[in-house]
């Protein structure tokens, strides 16, 4: 009686690349990123079409499922850090800021600030505040004042002493540099309150603001008050 002849096992090695499906790395590729479903795609195949001979080892398979969750990590860590520019300035709304522009805003109570930058020192800073209609309607004479952001206060008089109904003035800025060698420039701003604030818009972070002003960038503000 002969024995029975046992047929050798036969193993079948993939080629380097085709652990993959095409659905898999299409997605991928269109999106150029690696969503966990994309993740969990290609750990299925590779677990599908491994060397049974040789399997993957438990070390192996955790160190890969660790690394996808790192990845996670670091990704909701940047949108919550990219979200905290939003969330700065949602905190601006109801506050002052200072925005470029030369615009007044006269409210209820009878005041107004204005802010300007100086390039240098100046040996006097005087305030020209004109009406809607182009009238000047009072002067202010601010002194000496160094360079570096500056502000003032309106207390909504003309020249004459009468209360100036409110609304929206404007003003310019004449600074004389207290050294002969260097000269000044002014730069106004205008400082109005912010009424509301878009997120997500094709400009990034923009503020809504008063007096009439248009919205503005968030990297617009120069100072809040």
């Amino acid at each position: 009686m002969t024995s029975a002849s046992v047929m050798p096992a036969t193993v079948t090695t993939l080629p380097s690349g085709s652990q993959t499906t095409s659905t898999s790395s299409a997605s991928a590729a269109s999106s150029g990123t690696l969503t966990e479903a994309n993740f969990l795609t290609l750990l299925t195949t590779q677990l599908e079409n491994q060397d049974p001979l040789n399997p993957q080892s438990p070390s192996d398979f955790a160190a890969e499922l660790a690394q996808f969750s790192t990845a996670s990590g670091v990704n909701t860590l940047n949108q919550t850090i990219g979200n905290s520019g939003s969330v700065q300035a949602a905190g601006l709304i109801g506050k002052n800021v200072a925005v470029s522009g030369n615009a007044l805003i006269l409210g209820s109570g009878g005041t107004a600030q204005g802010a300007f930058n100086l390039s240098a020192n100046a040996s006097d800073v005087k305030i020209t505040i004109t009406n809607s209609s182009g009238s000047v309607v009072n002067t202010i004479d601010l002194g000496a004042m160094s360079s570096g952001n500056q502000n003032f206060s309106w207390n909504g008089q003309s020249s004459g002493g009468g209360a100036e109904a409110a609304g929206t003035y404007s003003y310019s800025i004449s600074a004389t540099s207290a050294s002969a060698a260097n000269t000044v420039t002014a730069t106004p701003y205008a400082v109005v309150p912010v009424t509301s604030v878009v997120m997500g818009g094709t400009n990034g972070t923009t503020l809504d603001l008063g007096g009439g002003l248009a919205p503005v960038a968030l990297s617009a503000v120069q100072e809040v008050f």
